[in-house]
């Protein structure tokens, strides 16, 4: 059995993040908070891994295991953290499925985690989560706020912005479906003259026809901006759910070949 006992070195370690109020950690600050070099901080912190003190979560980057777990040898704080602090300085807040669920608007588990930010990155494992990087252009990169998770302050899409990217991507989100009933369930929390404006922002048409007709359909918003909103459209079709055949009837007044129907929407929100 292990015991978790600290050296004078690693003590430091322990006592400078609990001042910090801080259980992620980078070699750069263990080496600076225990008087080391580097390559002297790596090798005490590999010690300390293989003696249950401290979880590895990538190269490089580290979490502390708690003494209240006891002989818990294995220890990941909350997974926005855990990558929240992976991206530095990288811009960032998250989006699509995530986001939903931080806003409580998911109504299905989601086990990975959607980030977007400038920089473009691959999808990485990150603390047994799998984490996917939408990229987006700097005049797409709005619509986000502070929230604070576990005395800690995460970046991630306000609720407009939440559901923009639902309409945008729903495959992100766990389908059309599941964007619609969080339409649904932001009534009364829904600032809709900002998700309009959003959408405009966001300048995809598809969003835009999609908005308006959520908005439309579950009384969101009131009938003369949506009616402006509407004047505003080119003309053509495109699917409601982009990820379905286009067929079924047709809405001309938003330009949707309404491929879910409103029975459909209807019974997702009446569950």
């Amino acid at each position: 059995m292990t015991t978790k006992t600290l050296g004078r070195r690693t003590s430091l370690l322990f006592s400078g993040l609990h001042d910090r109020g801080q259980t992620i950690f980078d070699l750069k600050t263990a080496a600076n908070l225990m008087h080391v070099s580097s390559q002297n901080a790596a090798s005490l912190v590999h010690a300390a891994t293989k003696r249950g003190l401290i979880t590895p979560i990538k190269r490089g980057l580290y979490n502390l295991v708690p003494f209240e777990l006891g002989s818990t040898t294995f220890h990941l704080e909350d997974r926005y953290l855990l990558v929240s602090r992976s991206l530095g300085e990288i811009p960032y807040f998250f989006s699509h499925a995530s986001a939903f669920e931080i806003h409580n608007l998911a109504t299905q588990p989601n086990f990975d985690v959607y980030v977007t930010s400038t920089t473009r990155r691959k999808t990485i494992n990150l603390g047994g989560s799998k984490t996917h990087f939408v990229a987006a252009s700097k005049d797409r990169f709005f619509g986000y706020e502070s929230k604070k998770i576990a005395a800690n302050q995460i970046m991630v899409s306000d609720l407009e912005r939440t559901l923009i990217d639902g309409l945008a991507i729903p495959a992100y989100c766990g389908g059309l479906i599941e964007v619609a009933k969080a339409f649904f369930m932001a009534k009364g929390r829904l600032d809709s003259d900002r998700l309009i404006q959003y959408a405009r922002d966001f300048g995809k048409w598809a969003v835009i026809r999609r908005a308006g007709y959520l908005l439309e359909f579950f009384d969101l918003s009131n009938s003369d901006a949506l009616n402006t909103l509407a004047e505003s459209l080119p003309a053509g079709y495109v699917q409601l759910d982009p990820d379905l055949p286009a067929e079924g009837p047709s809405s001309t007044k938003w330009g949707l070949k309404l491929n879910v129907s409103g029975i459909e929407l209807t019974n997702a929100v009446s569950h």
